[in-house]
Protein backbone atom coordinates (compact mmCIF):
# COMPACT_ATOMS: atom_id res chain seq x y z
CA UNK A 1 0.00 0.00 0.00
CA UNK A 2 1.52 3.34 -1.08
CA UNK A 3 2.37 6.37 1.01
CA UNK A 4 -0.51 8.52 -0.40
CA UNK A 5 -3.00 5.84 0.57
CA UNK A 6 -1.48 5.57 4.06
CA UNK A 7 -1.65 9.34 4.47
CA UNK A 8 -5.27 9.43 3.30
CA UNK A 9 -6.24 6.74 5.83
CA UNK A 10 -4.45 8.60 8.59
CA UNK A 11 -6.12 11.93 7.79
CA UNK A 12 -9.58 10.41 7.44
CA UNK A 13 -9.25 8.65 10.79
CA UNK A 14 -8.10 11.56 12.99
CA UNK A 15 -8.70 14.93 11.32
CA UNK A 16 -12.52 15.17 11.66
CA UNK A 17 -12.52 14.82 15.42
CA UNK A 18 -9.57 17.19 15.88
CA UNK A 19 -11.15 19.82 13.62
CA UNK A 20 -14.37 19.72 15.66
CA UNK A 21 -12.40 19.84 18.92
CA UNK A 22 -10.54 23.01 18.06
CA UNK A 23 -13.70 24.40 16.49
CA UNK A 24 -15.31 24.13 19.93
CA UNK A 25 -12.54 26.27 21.39
CA UNK A 26 -13.41 29.08 18.99
CA UNK A 27 -17.06 28.87 20.08
CA UNK A 28 -15.94 29.52 23.66
CA UNK A 29 -16.14 33.31 23.69
CA UNK A 30 -14.88 33.53 27.29
CA UNK A 31 -11.89 31.29 26.49
CA UNK A 32 -12.47 29.27 29.65
CA UNK A 33 -10.24 26.42 28.49
CA UNK A 34 -6.69 27.20 27.46
CA UNK A 35 -4.93 25.41 24.63
CA UNK A 36 -2.53 23.67 27.00
CA UNK A 37 -5.49 22.21 28.93
CA UNK A 38 -6.97 20.90 25.67
CA UNK A 39 -3.68 19.34 24.63
CA UNK A 40 -3.26 17.79 28.09
CA UNK A 41 -6.75 16.26 27.84
CA UNK A 42 -5.95 14.88 24.37
CA UNK A 43 -2.78 13.26 25.72
CA UNK A 44 -4.72 11.80 28.64
CA UNK A 45 -7.20 10.36 26.15
CA UNK A 46 -4.34 8.79 24.19
CA UNK A 47 -2.96 7.19 27.36
CA UNK A 48 -6.41 5.84 28.26
CA UNK A 49 -6.77 4.36 24.76
CA UNK A 50 -3.46 2.54 25.16
CA UNK A 51 -4.57 1.16 28.51
CA UNK A 52 -7.96 0.10 27.13
CA UNK A 53 -6.36 -1.65 24.17
CA UNK A 54 -4.24 -3.72 26.55
CA UNK A 55 -7.19 -4.48 28.86
CA UNK A 56 -9.53 -5.35 26.00
CA UNK A 57 -6.92 -7.61 24.39
CA UNK A 58 -6.64 -9.60 27.62
CA UNK A 59 -10.40 -9.58 28.24
CA UNK A 60 -11.18 -10.90 24.76
CA UNK A 61 -9.38 -14.17 25.53
CA UNK A 62 -10.09 -14.51 29.25
CA UNK A 63 -13.62 -13.18 29.87
CA UNK A 64 -16.64 -15.49 29.56
CA UNK A 65 -18.23 -12.94 27.20
CA UNK A 66 -16.06 -12.83 24.08
CA UNK A 67 -15.98 -11.69 20.46
CA UNK A 68 -18.81 -9.42 19.29
CA UNK A 69 -20.59 -9.84 22.62
CA UNK A 70 -17.66 -8.32 24.50
CA UNK A 71 -17.51 -5.46 21.97
CA UNK A 72 -21.16 -4.70 22.74
CA UNK A 73 -21.32 -5.26 26.49
CA UNK A 74 -17.76 -5.24 27.84
CA UNK A 75 -15.66 -2.75 25.90
CA UNK A 76 -18.10 0.21 26.28
CA UNK A 77 -18.12 -0.19 30.07
CA UNK A 78 -14.31 -0.35 30.28
CA UNK A 79 -13.63 2.48 27.84
CA UNK A 80 -16.28 4.93 29.04
CA UNK A 81 -15.39 4.34 32.69
CA UNK A 82 -11.69 5.02 32.13
CA UNK A 83 -12.37 8.09 29.99
CA UNK A 84 -14.69 9.36 32.72
CA UNK A 85 -11.99 9.18 35.41
CA UNK A 86 -10.13 12.24 34.12
CA UNK A 87 -13.34 14.26 33.84
CA UNK A 88 -14.25 13.25 37.40
CA UNK A 89 -10.84 14.53 38.50
CA UNK A 90 -11.44 17.88 36.77
CA UNK A 91 -14.89 18.27 38.31
CA UNK A 92 -13.90 17.24 41.83
CA UNK A 93 -10.90 19.61 41.84
CA UNK A 94 -13.04 22.50 40.53
CA UNK A 95 -11.20 22.87 37.24
CA UNK A 96 -14.45 23.12 35.26
CA UNK A 97 -17.39 25.32 36.20
CA UNK A 98 -19.76 25.56 33.24
CA UNK A 99 -21.10 23.37 30.44
CA UNK A 100 -18.70 24.99 27.96
CA UNK A 101 -15.44 24.06 29.65
CA UNK A 102 -16.78 20.66 30.72
CA UNK A 103 -17.85 19.93 27.12
CA UNK A 104 -14.49 20.95 25.65
CA UNK A 105 -12.46 18.93 28.15
CA UNK A 106 -14.72 15.90 27.71
CA UNK A 107 -14.55 16.03 23.94
CA UNK A 108 -10.77 16.48 24.09
CA UNK A 109 -10.36 13.29 26.14
CA UNK A 110 -12.58 11.38 23.69
CA UNK A 111 -10.70 12.86 20.73
CA UNK A 112 -7.36 11.76 22.14
CA UNK A 113 -8.75 8.29 22.76
CA UNK A 114 -10.03 8.06 19.18
CA UNK A 115 -6.76 9.30 17.66
CA UNK A 116 -4.59 6.67 19.32
CA UNK A 117 -7.17 3.90 18.87
CA UNK A 118 -7.37 4.59 15.13
CA UNK A 119 -3.58 4.71 14.87
CA UNK A 120 -3.37 1.29 16.55
CA UNK A 121 -6.05 -0.19 14.30
CA UNK A 122 -4.33 1.17 11.20
CA UNK A 123 -1.46 -1.18 11.99
CA UNK A 124 -3.76 -4.08 12.83
CA UNK A 125 -5.90 -3.66 9.69
CA UNK A 126 -3.17 -2.61 7.29
CA UNK A 127 -5.04 -3.71 4.15
CA UNK A 128 -8.41 -2.13 4.99
CA UNK A 129 -10.20 0.22 2.59
CA UNK A 130 -10.53 3.98 2.76
CA UNK A 131 -14.25 3.53 3.38
CA UNK A 132 -13.49 1.89 6.76
CA UNK A 133 -11.35 4.82 7.87
CA UNK A 134 -13.95 7.29 6.68
CA UNK A 135 -16.45 5.53 8.94
CA UNK A 136 -13.99 5.39 11.84
CA UNK A 137 -12.91 9.01 11.45
CA UNK A 138 -16.31 10.61 10.92
CA UNK A 139 -18.29 8.09 12.99
CA UNK A 140 -16.42 6.11 15.64
CA UNK A 141 -14.02 8.92 16.56
CA UNK A 142 -16.90 11.39 16.86
CA UNK A 143 -18.77 8.88 19.00
CA UNK A 144 -15.85 8.64 21.44
CA UNK A 145 -15.62 12.42 21.70
CA UNK A 146 -19.38 12.83 21.97
CA UNK A 147 -19.98 10.26 24.71
CA UNK A 148 -17.26 11.67 26.98
CA UNK A 149 -18.50 15.17 26.20
CA UNK A 150 -22.05 14.24 27.26
CA UNK A 151 -20.73 12.59 30.43
CA UNK A 152 -18.82 15.77 31.31
CA UNK A 153 -21.81 18.03 30.68
CA UNK A 154 -24.29 15.95 32.69
CA UNK A 155 -21.88 15.28 35.54
CA UNK A 156 -20.70 18.88 35.94
CA UNK A 157 -24.31 20.09 36.04
CA UNK A 158 -25.40 17.53 38.63
CA UNK A 159 -22.28 18.14 40.71
CA UNK A 160 -22.70 21.91 40.65
CA UNK A 161 -26.40 21.88 41.51
CA UNK A 162 -26.06 19.67 44.57
CA UNK A 163 -25.55 21.28 47.97
CA UNK A 164 -23.65 18.16 49.07
CA UNK A 165 -22.26 16.63 45.86
CA UNK A 166 -21.40 12.94 45.92
CA UNK A 167 -20.28 10.22 43.54
CA UNK A 168 -23.91 9.65 42.57
CA UNK A 169 -23.66 12.77 40.39
CA UNK A 170 -21.46 10.81 37.96
CA UNK A 171 -23.74 7.79 37.53
CA UNK A 172 -26.36 9.16 35.06
CA UNK A 173 -23.79 10.58 32.64
CA UNK A 174 -21.68 7.42 32.72
CA UNK A 175 -24.74 5.24 32.17
CA UNK A 176 -25.85 7.30 29.15
CA UNK A 177 -22.36 7.35 27.61
CA UNK A 178 -22.05 3.59 28.02
CA UNK A 179 -25.46 2.90 26.49
CA UNK A 180 -24.76 5.13 23.47
CA UNK A 181 -21.39 3.44 22.97
CA UNK A 182 -22.93 -0.04 23.25
CA UNK A 183 -25.73 0.78 20.81
CA UNK A 184 -23.20 2.16 18.32
CA UNK A 185 -21.06 -0.99 18.61
CA UNK A 186 -24.13 -3.17 18.14
CA UNK A 187 -24.54 -1.68 14.65
CA UNK A 188 -28.33 -1.69 14.54
CA UNK A 189 -28.08 0.61 11.52
CA UNK A 190 -25.77 0.47 8.48
CA UNK A 191 -22.38 2.19 9.05
CA UNK A 192 -22.93 5.07 6.61
CA UNK A 193 -26.31 6.30 8.00
CA UNK A 194 -24.95 5.99 11.56
CA UNK A 195 -21.91 8.04 10.64
CA UNK A 196 -24.00 10.73 8.95
CA UNK A 197 -26.31 10.90 11.97
CA UNK A 198 -23.37 11.44 14.33
CA UNK A 199 -21.66 13.88 11.98
CA UNK A 200 -24.79 16.04 11.70
CA UNK A 201 -26.33 15.55 15.14
CA UNK A 202 -23.27 16.01 17.36
CA UNK A 203 -22.27 19.52 16.16
CA UNK A 204 -25.91 20.66 16.44
CA UNK A 205 -26.17 19.30 19.99
CA UNK A 206 -22.88 20.89 21.03
CA UNK A 207 -23.89 24.23 19.49
CA UNK A 208 -27.13 24.24 21.49
CA UNK A 209 -25.21 23.41 24.66
CA UNK A 210 -22.75 26.22 24.04
CA UNK A 211 -25.55 28.74 23.44
CA UNK A 212 -27.31 27.71 26.66
CA UNK A 213 -24.07 27.86 28.63
CA UNK A 214 -23.24 31.31 27.27
CA UNK A 215 -26.64 32.61 28.41
CA UNK A 216 -26.13 31.00 31.82
CA UNK A 217 -22.68 32.52 32.18
CA UNK A 218 -23.90 35.99 31.16
CA UNK A 219 -26.72 35.86 33.71
CA UNK A 220 -24.49 34.53 36.48
CA UNK A 221 -21.79 37.12 35.88
CA UNK A 222 -24.27 40.00 36.01
CA UNK A 223 -26.19 39.08 39.15
CA UNK A 224 -23.27 37.66 41.16
CA UNK A 225 -20.92 40.54 40.30
CA UNK A 226 -23.45 43.13 41.48
CA UNK A 227 -23.93 41.29 44.78
CA UNK A 228 -20.19 40.93 45.35
CA UNK A 229 -19.56 44.63 44.73
CA UNK A 230 -22.47 45.76 46.93
CA UNK A 231 -21.28 43.66 49.85
CA UNK A 232 -17.68 44.83 49.40
CA UNK A 233 -18.84 48.48 49.46
CA UNK A 234 -20.80 47.88 52.66
CA UNK A 235 -17.75 46.38 54.35
CA UNK A 236 -15.47 49.18 53.13
CA UNK A 237 -17.88 51.98 54.16
CA UNK A 238 -18.52 50.63 57.64
CA UNK A 239 -22.21 49.99 56.93
CA UNK A 240 -21.78 46.21 57.00
CA UNK A 241 -22.66 46.03 60.71
CA UNK A 242 -26.08 47.54 59.93
CA UNK A 243 -26.99 44.73 57.53
CA UNK A 244 -28.47 41.34 58.38
CA UNK A 245 -25.19 39.76 57.27
CA UNK A 246 -23.28 42.03 59.63
CA UNK A 247 -25.62 41.21 62.51
CA UNK A 248 -25.15 37.51 61.85
CA UNK A 249 -21.37 37.85 61.83
CA UNK A 250 -21.51 39.87 65.07
CA UNK A 251 -23.61 37.13 66.70
CA UNK A 252 -20.80 34.64 66.06
CA UNK A 253 -18.79 36.38 68.79
CA UNK A 254 -20.83 34.35 71.26
CA UNK A 255 -19.43 31.12 69.82
CA UNK A 256 -15.98 32.09 68.55
CA UNK A 257 -13.10 34.21 69.91
CA UNK A 258 -13.06 37.83 68.62
CA UNK A 259 -9.81 37.28 66.69
CA UNK A 260 -11.37 34.32 64.86
CA UNK A 261 -14.43 36.38 63.92
CA UNK A 262 -12.00 39.00 62.60
CA UNK A 263 -10.39 36.36 60.39
CA UNK A 264 -13.87 35.41 59.16
CA UNK A 265 -14.57 39.01 58.15
CA UNK A 266 -11.17 39.23 56.44
CA UNK A 267 -11.84 36.00 54.55
CA UNK A 268 -15.28 37.23 53.50
CA UNK A 269 -13.87 40.52 52.18
CA UNK A 270 -10.91 38.88 50.41
CA UNK A 271 -13.10 36.19 48.83
CA UNK A 272 -15.51 38.83 47.52
CA UNK A 273 -12.60 40.86 46.12
CA UNK A 274 -11.10 37.86 44.32
CA UNK A 275 -14.51 36.76 43.07
CA UNK A 276 -15.24 40.22 41.64
CA UNK A 277 -11.78 40.31 40.03
CA UNK A 278 -12.32 36.91 38.40
CA UNK A 279 -15.69 37.95 36.99
CA UNK A 280 -14.24 41.21 35.70
CA UNK A 281 -11.44 39.33 33.97
CA UNK A 282 -13.97 37.01 32.29
CA UNK A 283 -15.98 39.99 31.04
CA UNK A 284 -12.85 41.71 29.68
CA UNK A 285 -11.70 38.49 28.05
CA UNK A 286 -15.08 38.02 26.36
CA UNK A 287 -14.91 41.62 25.07
CA UNK A 288 -11.46 40.99 23.59
CA UNK A 289 -9.46 43.14 26.02
CA UNK A 290 -6.11 41.89 27.37
CA UNK A 291 -5.96 40.78 31.00
CA UNK A 292 -3.38 42.70 33.03
CA UNK A 293 -1.58 40.46 35.56
CA UNK A 294 -2.01 41.55 39.17
CA UNK A 295 1.35 41.29 40.99
CA UNK A 296 -0.45 41.13 44.34
CA UNK A 297 -2.60 38.14 43.32
CA UNK A 298 -0.27 35.34 44.54
CA UNK A 299 -0.05 36.97 47.97
CA UNK A 300 -3.85 37.33 48.15
CA UNK A 301 -4.40 33.71 47.19
CA UNK A 302 -1.86 32.66 49.81
CA UNK A 303 -3.61 34.83 52.40
CA UNK A 304 -6.97 33.28 51.51
CA UNK A 305 -5.49 29.82 52.08
CA UNK A 306 -4.10 30.94 55.44
CA UNK A 307 -7.41 32.44 56.55
CA UNK A 308 -9.29 29.29 55.61
CA UNK A 309 -6.94 27.19 57.72
CA UNK A 310 -7.14 29.72 60.55
CA UNK A 311 -10.91 29.65 60.93
CA UNK A 312 -11.04 25.84 60.56
CA UNK A 313 -13.91 23.59 59.58
CA UNK A 314 -16.29 24.95 62.26
CA UNK A 315 -15.57 28.52 61.21
CA UNK A 316 -16.19 27.72 57.54
CA UNK A 317 -19.51 26.12 58.42
CA UNK A 318 -20.51 29.19 60.42
CA UNK A 319 -19.45 31.47 57.57
CA UNK A 320 -21.28 29.43 54.92
CA UNK A 321 -24.52 31.52 55.02
CA UNK A 322 -22.47 34.60 54.05
CA UNK A 323 -19.87 33.00 51.81
CA UNK A 324 -21.19 30.13 49.74
CA UNK A 325 -18.16 28.32 48.36
CA UNK A 326 -20.03 26.59 45.55
CA UNK A 327 -18.37 24.74 42.69
CA UNK A 328 -18.47 27.90 40.57
CA UNK A 329 -16.91 29.99 43.34
CA UNK A 330 -14.03 27.55 43.64
CA UNK A 331 -13.75 27.46 39.85
CA UNK A 332 -13.43 31.27 39.88
CA UNK A 333 -10.43 31.05 42.18
CA UNK A 334 -8.90 28.40 39.95
CA UNK A 335 -9.35 30.60 36.86
CA UNK A 336 -8.03 33.67 38.66
CA UNK A 337 -4.97 31.75 39.76
CA UNK A 338 -4.10 31.03 36.14
CA UNK A 339 -4.91 27.36 36.28
CA UNK A 340 -3.27 26.62 39.59
CA UNK A 341 -5.10 25.32 42.62
CA UNK A 342 -5.55 26.99 45.96
CA UNK A 343 -4.60 24.52 48.67
CA UNK A 344 -7.49 23.56 50.85
CA UNK A 345 -10.18 24.96 48.56
CA UNK A 346 -10.42 21.80 46.51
Amino acid sequence: MGVPNELARFCLSILPVLVLLFGLQFLDSYKLVRLRRILAAVLVGCAIAAGCYALNSVALVTMPVRGPYYATFGAPVVEESLKALYIIYLIRTNRVGFMVDAAICGFAVGAGFAVLENCIYMRVFADSSLFLWTIRGFGTAMMHGGTTCLFAIISSNLWGRSASPSWRAFVPGLALATVIHAVYNQAFFPPLPSTVAILVGLPILLSLIFIQSEHSLHAWLGTKLDKDIDLMEMIASGRFAETRAGSYLHSLRKSFPPELVGDMLSMLHLSLELSARAKGDLIRREAGFPITPDPSLPAKLKELTYLEKSIGRAGKMALAPLLSMSTRDLWEIYVLGGGGTVEGLN
